[in-house]
């Protein structure tokens, strides 16, 4: 009789690689991991520095509430905590909201 099938890490390594990040962080069904997170802050950050022209619908209200879940996202890392479901689920939603917009013009 055959092992009982048990998942090993080069599995799950498997479906990294068939997935981005950003398709990982916006699935409710896979945890947060920290290299993800952290490549999410960082396209976050650098398309704000590029000024993200399919952001210019965005009023001020809604940018300072997506800037406020991404700071809290960046002090959990800095702090080595883990988010809780309100962080997780707002920063899906910021995600979701910045970065699977279509761009202007498209």
């Amino acid at each position: 009789m055959p092992p009982p099938r048990v998942m090993h890490l080069n599995e799950t390594a498997k479906y990294a690689v068939r997935t981005d990040p950003l398709q990982r962080l916006l699935d409710p069904a896979q945890p947060f991991v920290r290299e993800d997170v952290l490549w999410a802050l960082d396209l976050v950050k650098r398309k704000a520095a590029d000024g993200a022209p399919e952001w210019s619908g965005l009023d001020q209200p809604r940018l300072l509430a997506c800037f406020a879940c991404y700071a809290e996202m960046a002090l959990l890392l800095l702090h080595r905590r883990t988010p809780d479901q309100p962080e997780t689920d707002c920063f899906r939603e910021m995600l979701e909201e910045l970065l699977c917009r279509p761009r202007s013009g498209s």
